[in-house]
């Protein structure tokens, strides 16, 4: 799998870090995929589609709460439901039924206010700062983001009440009320929504503000889709479609890679919708078939998650592995490494996982004239970094392993060992490493 840089665009700061909540947690998401209107003709953006969930989600801050007062006809539609008019958040102009086919009807749900955020130790007053305790539906309030603590089902329910999500894994909503919307991977994902870098871009003098400022750069796994993001000229049409419409019908003849091939662009079109760039011919667009991307703190979480693959892999030492990682990254330290950096890290972590004879590993292998140069404490040092991975080789578990270590260099206790004895004790752990089954046969 190749992972490369995408940016993506959104209305508002508060939306571009609720995005990178969503892709914390793997949830895939659609922004502004519908524009819906009202009997009036006027029209409903809703921000956020997350197609596997049938949830529509918008996030305001307070001083936006006035511009909403289509959200609860939107939501009414959404479900399928008949709109009862109240003073919630309603204009006085607002009279309009919106309209919502039902491919697109779902839960509706608006959050007003920040991210929730953990205050101290106590997890339940994560959206203490939002004025309603919670997100909104249509007919309530006080919901939370919560996941089944047995499946992992993503979902919101009032005040995070897992049993009450549709995989019904805890199956009893009257006596087992289970509030999960504080289970730790929200938390994270919540964290990682406040610290993920955004950016408002600048409008030119003079110029109208663009309808989407707000940018935050992210990887996907997906070759391909950078390319296809930045050729796009918002003007998606098949060559298909267009020939179709110059050529007498007789003389049409219709051809697969027509299809798949843009005729705006030197890219192709999404093989669902084909109004939007897809990554590769025959595949289908992000909003078709949309992929959770990775922040900049995720990708290093993902990246440390492959270095430990290949340590069990292998059965080498992590210290070992890292620095080939980072070398394939062109750095010489993770903290440094850039998120086009990590993209080369990632793909090039999870190709050496499919080839694992494609991975050459330094050898850490010290000669004699290095050994006899330690002191006692880098031998001892140097002896304890090998026992995990002599465990792993020869399949000992590690406290028999300490045991034949002594044995070697005639002591009961590493304690007792003088440098020779020590330096004696680091050359049997380099042999046994070196050919395993002289381990065995020792025994």
């Amino acid at each position: 799998m190749a992972y490369e840089v995408i940016t993506t665009s959104f209305r508002s700061d508060l939306h571009a870090r609720w995005s990178a909540v969503f892709d914390r947690l793997q949830v895939p998401w659609v922004y502004e995929p519908h524009t819906f209107t009202a009997d009036d003709g006027r029209n409903c953006v809703p921000a956020f589609w997350l197609p596997r969930e049938r949830i529509w989600f918008d996030a305001v801050t307070a001083t936006e709460r006035e511009d909403l007062g289509w959200w609860r006809r939107f939501a009414a539609a959404a479900r399928g439901w008949e709109y009862f008019s109240d003073d919630w958040f309603d204009e006085p102009d607002w009279d309009s039924p919106v309209q919502v086919d039902e491919v697109w009807h779902g839960t509706a749900l608006l959050a007003i206010g920040p991210l929730p955020r953990l205050h101290g130790n106590d997890a339940l007053d994560l959206w203490q700062n939002s004025p309603e305790g919670g997100m909104w539906v249509y007919d309530d309030a006080m919901y939370w983001w919560t996941l089944c603590p047995v499946c992992g089902l993503f979902g919101a329910e009032y005040f995070g009440q897992a049993e009450r999500l549709p995989c019904e894994c805890l199956n009893d909503r009257e006596h087992n009320k289970t509030r999960n919307g504080h289970d730790a991977r929200l938390l994270k994902a919540y964290q990682d929504g406040w610290n993920e870098a955004v950016e408002e871009v600048p409008a030119v003098t003079g110029a109208k503000p663009a309808g989407h400022p707000w940018r935050r750069r992210a990887l996907i796994p997906q070759q391909g889709a950078a390319e296809a993001t930045l050729r796009c000229v918002a003007q998606c049409r098949s060559v298909a479609e267009v020939l179709r419409g110059e050529l007498p019908e007789e003389a049409y003849v219709d051809a697969e890679e027509a299809h798949q091939l843009c005729d705006s662009c030197p890219g192709f079109v999404c093989t669902g919708c084909g109004a939007e760039p897809a990554a590769a011919p025959g595949e289908y667009c992000r909003s078709c078939e949309p992929v959770p991307l990775l922040s900049d703190a995720h990708a290093r979480d993902q990246l440390n998650l492959r270095a430990i693959e290949l340590s069990r892999l292998h059965k080498e030492q992590l210290k070992i592995i890292h620095p080939v990682i980072n070398k394939a990254m062109g750095v010489r330290r993770r903290g440094h490494a850039t998120l086009a950096d990590l993209a080369v890290g990632l793909t090039q972590a999870e190709h050496w996982l499919a080839h694992p004879g494609s991975l050459q590993i330094p050898n850490p292998t010290l000669s004699e004239e290095e050994i006899d140069m330690l002191s006692g404490a880098e031998v001892r040092q140097e002896t304890a970094a090998r026992v995990g991975t002599l465990s792993a080789v020869v399949h000992d578990p590690i406290p028999i392993v300490q045991m034949r270590i002594n044995n070697a260099m005639g002591v009961r206790t590493r304690a007792e060992a003088d440098e020779e004895q020590l330096r004696s004790g680091l050359r049997q752990v380099r042999q046994w490493l070196h050919t395993p089954a002289s381990y065995h046969e020792a025994g």
